[in-house]
C-alpha cells in the first residue's frame, strides 16, 4: 500500500525490507530464543569459517523509510511467534 501512495516514487524501485539494526540479532542469539519458546535443546555445531559466509548482515531500511515512510512494526519476539505459528498450521 505505501508504494501505491507513494507518487510514482517506488515505481522500479528494490527496497530491503527487515527488521533493521534494532530487531537484529545473531544466530546464537535465535538458537537461544527457539530453545525457550519451544522447550527444546539445540544442539549446535559450529563449523569453520568458509569464505563465502557472511560475518554480519542487517537489512537497511533507511530507502523504505525515505521514500515509502515504511518501518518495521513487529518485534523479534512477536514475528517469532507468528513464524512458529504459521510453520505448524502447514504441518
Amino acid at each position: 500500500r505505501a508504494a501505491l501512495r507513494s507518487g510514482g516514487k517506488a515505481w522500479g524501485q528494490a527496497f530491503n525490507i527487515g527488521g533493521g539494526m534494532e530487531n537484529s540479532l545473531s544466530l546464537i542469539e535465535l538458537f537461544a530464543k527457539l530453545e525457550k519458546v519451544l522447550a527444546v535443546r539445540l544442539h549446535v555445531k559450529k563449523g569453520p569459517w568458509r569464505r563465502s559466509d557472511q560475518k554480519i548482515f542487517v537489512a537497511d531500511t533507511a530507502k523504505a523509510r525515505l521514500l515509502l515512510g515504511w518501518k518495521p512494526r513487529t518485534d523479534i519476539d512477536t514475528g517469532l511467534a507468528r513464524m512458529l505459528s504459521w510453520v505448524k498450521s502447514r504441518e
